[in-house]
């Protein structure tokens, strides 16, 4: 019993030693990041770690870049402004949380195209998600938090048609605060601790 008791006492200082691993990884991940090129337009969207702490904010930078010596128009003329999405996903691809930012519109409309850009020029947006769910709703009162797992970051130019649109993808993975596991290991350590005890007060008597 007292071999059972060590090993089990070895299982929690493994799993403590693995949080603590997880925990440093998680603050040293570099950017997570994915692009995608079509007809000489990069559509770039990155996030400032691929790992995240509950209590935690993703920041979220999304990119579109000329990559040709000619200036480039993307979208139908339209009286409608541009918008920004980002959309997240969980594992489920349940939508969890959107941001949607109306971008300027052409100058002239009907006239000029939706989406202009000049050789080599970039444009970029950020936003920063909280890690909680929108509940569907752009009211902050009813989001709450999201559980640990993994969520897609998706963003795109939304440009009223359809298949304008190019969407751009990175994976993040949000793990549990260490302080809950550090106390959830503590109890199964407590209660170890406090079974090798009894069984040492019933040997002596």
């Amino acid at each position: 019993m007292i071999g059972e008791n060590k090993k089990n006492l070895k299982m929690i200082v493994c799993t403590g030693i693995v949080i603590l691993f997880l925990t440093g990884n998680a603050k040293a991940t570099l950017v997570d990041s994915n692009s995608i090129v079509r007809d000489g337009i990069e559509y770039y969207v990155q996030t400032n770690k691929s790992v995240y702490i509950l209590g935690e904010s993703v920041e979220i930078l999304y990119r579109v870049t000329n990559l040709t010596d000619n200036p480039v128009s993307i979208g139908e003329k339209s009286l409608f402004s541009p918008d920004y999405d980002v959309i997240i996903t969980d594992d489920g691809d349940a939508k969890v949380w959107q941001y949607i930012l109306t971008l300027p519109p052409p100058p002239t409309p009907p006239e000029t195209t939706m989406f202009h850009l000049e050789p080599y020029e970039s444009k970029e947006y950020q936003t920063t998600w909280d890690l909680t769910n929108d509940n569907g709703t752009s009211d902050r009162i009813d989001d709450f938090p999201v559980d640990p797992g993994m969520y897609n970051i998706t963003g795109e130019l939304n440009l009223y048609f359809w298949e304008e649109i190019v969407p751009v993808s990175v994976s993040v993975e949000i793990i549990p605060e260490p302080t809950a596991i550090t106390l959830l290991g503590a109890g199964f350590l407590g209660i170890i601790l406090a079974r090798k005890k009894g069984l040492r007060n019933e040997k002596w008597r």
